[in-house]
């Protein structure tokens, strides 16, 4: 397996449709508006990073960035204790299903953590729905603590009702 890191589209419908596969089947199935999806991306490739895990160049994980001001369901608790400017933000780590297991969300991370700019960031934050056991695992094997929770209400994957996630956003200060 190969991690790059890219800014260019020429892997962003894969990594789309990669994130629109997770999040509209299994537990934490919702319903993506596509548009919004866009918009969200957007700020990805313009301001963030995308680093990549790829299987004979075919997509298998990526990890998605961008400065923790874009975040837009930001804690005032966080906003209020740290400098967001200095803040970095894994806005999405995500792995293909058949990809599961192998450790690529380990190996997206400790990349990211060799890269990252130290010098212009501080801190870093991710959020996870806290029924994702095995991500909040990994993301504390890594060095996140958590830090506080937020409620989001998605709508439901056929865009009839809503439900509420609870997300724990989690902290590492970066050396």
């Amino acid at each position: 397996m190969k991690i790059v890191q890219t800014n260019n589209a020429e892997y962003r419908n894969d990594i789309i449709l990669l994130y629109i596969e997770t999040f509209s089947t299994g537990l934490s199935k919702q319903y993506i508006n596509t548009e919004e999806l866009n918009k969200y991306f957007d700020v990805i490739f313009e301001k963030g990073s995308v680093l990549l895990a790829l299987e004979n160049s075919q997509l298998s994980g990526a990890l998605l960035t961008c400065p923790l001001k874009y975040d837009k369901s930001l804690p005032k608790e966080i906003g209020e204790n740290f400098p967001v400017e200095k803040c970095v933000y894994v806005a999405e780590i995500i792995v293909t299903e058949q990809s599961r297991g192998k450790g690529i969300g380990k190996q997206l991370l400790s990349n990211f953590f060799a890269m990252v700019d130290k010098q212009h960031y501080t801190d870093a934050f991710i959020r996870v729905w806290k029924e994702n056991v095995a991500a909040i695992g990994l993301y504390r094997k890594m060095g996140f603590e958590p830090y506080t929770s937020i409620q989001q209400i998605k709508r439901n994957v056929d865009g009839n009702g809503t439900f509420v996630m609870d997300k724990i956003y989690l902290h590492k200060k970066l050396y």
